[in-house]
């Protein structure tokens, strides 16, 4: 039997100050057979870094921000290996260990899809669901690309309802860490991007669970929320307990935190 190979996949927007490290890691990886890496219109340097490695590297580059499912729908189609690994650009600590841990049950043929979560100060259960560091069969995604293309932040839970638990496989990712935006962002625009991939998340669930036309409505106006108390009380008058209690998990273990950080 040939050898499986692998293809790492790693969108990126505005991913400056780690996309260097991660890329040489997974370069000097031997269980990595190619490494794609989408730039999804990043507005800093991360366009220029990526340049320095484009010989050993295949390089997306779009010109305009297209949301995180697009960059991923990309980068599985441009794909020549037999998995495909998707990893965060602002990964700060990835190991070879860690990516052993992802393809293994794949490699073994026990699951058909790992997801690899971080544990640490903010690990809520939440975290497991939306996790971007995952492995699964190529073929397995494809019939699905042009849906996923159009999830934007919400692809994690679009991916989380393509297969049943029976096949999933979650595993803790020891020692393994990230940037949070409000540590690569001025405070305001990393406070608008959580507002924007929460709000993101709460439609997908929402096209799925079929929400009133009033759900639909308040997670439209959270984006002109400018402060946390109004947003508190715009999200509890969602019907939708799930949504409800995922947004309220969602924004407020992670801008208290941010604020704290920054205080």
């Amino acid at each position: 039997m040939s050898k499986i190979s692998i293809s790492a996949i790693v969108p990126a927007y505005n991913e400056e100050k780690t996309i260097a490290d991660l890329i040489s890691v997974l370069q000097k990886s031997s269980l990595i057979n190619e490494v794609i890496c989408i730039n999804d219109g990043s507005s800093d340097n991360t366009k220029k870094i990526l340049k320095q490695f484009e010989k050993n590297i295949v390089i997306i580059d779009l010109e305009k921000n297209q949301g995180k499912g697009n960059a991923l729908a990309q980068g599985t189609k441009k794909a020549n290996g037999d998995i495909v690994i998707f990893l965060d650009a602002d990964l700060i600590s990835l190991s070879e260990k860690h990516i052993q841990l992802l393809t293994e049950p794949l490699l073994k043929h026990t699951h058909k899809v790992v997801m690899g979560y971080m544990v640490g100060n903010l690990n809520f259960s939440i975290s497991k669901e939306l996790t971007g560091q995952r492995a699964y069969f190529r073929r397995d995604l494809l019939p699905n690309l042009e849906e996923i293309s159009k999830t934007r932040f919400g692809v994690e839970i679009f991916l989380n309802h393509l297969f049943s638990q029976r096949e999933t496989k979650k595993i803790v990712l020891p020692g393994l860490s990230s940037l949070f935006k409000y540590e690569k962002q001025a405070p305001e625009t990393a406070i608008k991007e959580y507002l924007k991939e929460g709000v993101e998340i709460a439609k997908v669930i929402g096209n799925r669970e079929i929400l009133p036309d009033s759900d639909f409505k308040i997670i439209a106006e959270i984006l002109n929320i400018t402060n946390m108390k109004e947003l508190q009380t715009k999200i509890n008058t969602i019907t939708n307990t799930r949504i409800r209690k995922i947004l309220n998990k969602y924004f407020f273990k992670y801008l208290k935190e941010s604020r704290r950080d920054n205080s």
